[in-house]
């Protein structure tokens, strides 16, 4: 939402003075004069997607280093195809830019001052043949509207190579719960986007950490933006008439570094397309931002720019609130994770949620049985073969239940944490997945980095509650 995000993988390449040699022929020169600045501030201001800011090489690894229960991206690495790169880096002033350089649609119509801006409503085709050879699953959703009633349907964003912007999107479906997947509509016209969220089989939302927020209510042949008010979308939850969301909003800097950026937590309407007066609480600056769904319960959790740990907060009645401190914690927990399936029979919801702590016996966990308002200290420390440079992924499916992902090995408890299951690897991993899902359904995915995922390894998904895994190939 990481695994490793944009910007990781090791590039010898500086992907932002790429960016600028490749473009500053194209730059026309212009007056140095102040009526030219007042020009260009006036057109950025009145930019359709109000970004303000500019992305950080260091920012993007710091939220890559820190995504360890879900987090806002999959956008693959771009060293082949060589493309253009992240936007521009704290120290290049900021000035106007094109639709292109943020991977968004190409601009087809213009507004009364004569300035273009993309289409309000873009129709896309079905895609002929199966998935790109060369595609990787981006993320995964459901597409039914209970927990009780399961269709079968999945959608999916699959991420290519393409020449347009670097990496484009397909939008794919499954009939089978996502065990067969063929392509249903072509998103490269919506830019850069790797996430996906369906509440139904007609509405969905895509959205990237370079594209807009595009909706659809006709199961992906049109698409309509949402003007967020914010720079980017970090994450999206959708139950009955109420959507939430985080979103991330960048400080305008001519002249580097610029400052973390500012976190927002959104409560609106489903149908809403603007939401520029939705924002339900500030979090503050923000080096992750997202969502956590616990059957009727849901958490906005953030990791905030002064080094603390993860804070957590409850939807309450449509009111934010705060959940009990972590004492044992010191500056917080590393990680966080809810009880998101159904209870014993299928019958109720959790309300649980799992807390790892670095304390000073090392990596341990505490347990709320209650929403976050108590937690219960818990002399139970998390199995030593799971621990490697990052705290392991984590997941609940029901209370006393939680899975541990280590570098590709897991373990399972179901009674809370007083025994574990053996050691045990997802088929084919030599690392960390990157990213760990569960799905309304109790089912569970763990998506392989970029350098991972291949034709053969699409992902992991697990019906059994995480005690055995399979692969899922891109294709048949």
């Amino acid at each position: 939402m990481t695994r490793e995000q944009p910007g990781h993988g090791g590039r010898q390449r500086d992907p932002v003075e790429e960016f600028f040699a490749a473009h500053r022929v194209q730059v026309s020169d212009e007056p140095a004069d102040e009526v030219t600045w007042q020009r260009i501030r006036d057109e950025r201001r009145r930019a359709r997607s109000g970004r303000r800011g500019a992305w950080t090489g260091a920012l993007v690894a710091s939220a890559a280093a820190l995504a360890l229960v879900v987090g806002p991206s999959l956008l693959p690495t771009a060293d082949d195809p060589d493309v253009a790169g992240p936007g521009p880096s704290a120290s290049e002033p900021v000035g106007p830019s094109s639709a292109d350089d943020q991977g968004l649609p190409s601009p087809t119509a213009e507004d009364p001052t004569g300035e273009s801006v993309p289409d309000p409503v873009v129709t896309t085709g079905q895609p002929d043949g199966a998935l790109p050879a060369d595609g990787r699953f981006a993320d995964i959703t459901t597409a039914d509207s209970e927990p009780g009633t399961d269709s079968g349907m999945r959608y999916a964003v699959v991420m290519h190579p393409c020449e347009t912007s670097g990496w484009c999107s397909v939008l794919a479906d499954s009939p089978d719960g996502g065990g067969t997947w063929a392509p249903r509509a072509d998103l490269e016209e919506l830019g850069m986007v790797h996430r996906v969220l369906f509440t139904d089989h007609g509405r969905g939302w895509v959205w990237g950490d370079k594209a807009p927020l595009w909706t659809t209510t006709d199961g992906g042949r049109t698409w309509s933006v949402v003007d967020t008010g914010a720079d980017y979308v970090a994450d999206l939850s959708v139950q009955g008439d109420q959507l939430l969301a985080t979103t991330w909003t960048y400080q305008e800097c001519a002249t580097g570094p610029c400052d973390l950026p500012s976190g927002s937590a959104v409560l609106t309407d489903p149908t809403d397309t603007t939401w520029t007066d939705d924002v339900a609480q500030e979090l503050g600056p923000v080096v992750r931002a997202w969502l956590l769904d616990s059957g009727d319960v849901r958490y906005v959790l953030a990791t905030p720019g002064d080094g603390a740990g993860v804070t957590v907060l409850r939807l309450q009645e449509g009111v934010l609130e705060s959940t009990a401190t972590l004492e044992e914690c010191g500056a917080g927990p590393v990680a966080v994770t809810a009880a998101g399936g159904p209870g014993a029979g299928g019958v109720g919801w959790n309300t649980g949620l799992s807390a790892l702590c670095d304390d000073d016996r090392g990596l341990s966990l505490r347990f709320s049985p209650n929403s976050g308002r108590t937690w219960e200290p818990a002399n139970i420390t998390v199995p030593s073969f799971v621990l490697g440079e990052q705290p392991p992924q984590l997941a609940s499916v029901e209370s006393g239940h939680l899975l541990l992902i280590g570098e590709g090995n897991y373990t399972v408890t179901t009674d809370g944490g007083q025994t574990w299951s053996d050691e045990a690897f997802l088929p084919d991993a030599d690392a960390a997945p990157e990213r760990l899902e569960l799905t309304m359904f109790g089912d569970l995915i763990a998506y392989p980095t970029d350098d991972q995922a291949s034709a053969d390894l699409g992902y992991w998904r697990s019906e059994d509650r995480g005690l055995t895994w399979e692969v899922v190939p891109l294709h048949d």
